[in-house]
């Protein structure tokens, strides 16, 4: 066990768990239960639509400028709106649906479980901290196999600040019993992850497998999970 970190800290979403696959498999069926091919024509029109509002929202919600209900409902609201369709009451139950639905489906990224399974083997204790909502997350982590391997999973609701505030980051370090000195965030999101853990004091690994641009210099920076053996 490398003696410099006494503790990993990961994300979740598109670090092990893949967003794109899970959320497009449950999108398909939110689709099919409600007949959207009415309104959108396509699946894809569809798609589109939630994915370009969801993004907005999320920012929204990771800068404190609006709340999780805002968050949870108003997607959906305005998707339906988008196609004319003022139903605030069919937003809910679509949102609630798909909150349902979505931690069922568990498509995890290349080489998640071996990396983890190695990590445990060399005595890592590990941790997650995802913005999201508390249950969906707890449900993701149970349902796709990886609650064994985590001591923690501080999510954003529970710790009352979303990532990048340094907040989450001491919350989660309070939690764990460790000092920013000896841990270490790894994520795939530059900003959220590598930034907010910088400003934390925390060493960062940038799992960045498209090899985005940035102007962060995070201690380490990999393309693939596998990569993670080669540093720890």
């Amino acid at each position: 066990m490398d003696k410099r970190y006494h503790y990993l800290f990961f994300d979740l979403d598109n670090t092990f768990w893949d967003v794109r696959q899970n959320q497009y498999n449950a999108q398909k069926e939110l689709f099919a239960m409600y007949d959207m091919g009415r309104y959108f024509g396509t699946f894809e029109n569809y798609l589109q639509s939630y994915a370009s509002i969801n993004e907005k929202l999320w920012i929204g919600y990771r800068d404190g400028k609006i709340g999780q209900e805002e968050l949870r409902s108003g997607r959906y609201v305005r998707l339906l709106r988008s196609v004319g369709i003022d139903d605030e009451s069919l937003a809910m139950r679509m949102s609630d649906d798909y909150l349902r639905i979505v931690p069922s489906f568990h498509a995890l990224m290349p080489y998640a479980k071996e990396v983890l399974g190695y990590l445990y083997g060399k005595g890592y204790p590990m941790a997650l901290i995802t913005n999201g909502f508390e249950q969906v997350q707890q449900d993701k982590v149970r349902r796709a196999g990886l609650s064994d391997y985590f001591q923690y999973v501080i999510t954003s609701e529970k710790a009352g600040f979303t990532k990048p505030n340094a907040g989450i980051f001491e919350y989660a370090l309070q939690k764990a019993g460790v000092k920013n000195t000896e841990s270490v965030m790894i994520g795939d999101d530059s900003y959220n992850d590598i930034y907010g853990a910088v400003k934390a004091g925390m060493d960062t690994v940038y799992f960045n497998p498209a090899g985005e641009k940035h102007e962060l210099h995070p201690t380490y920076e990999i393309r693939t999970l596998a990569e993670l053996k080669d540093i720890f």
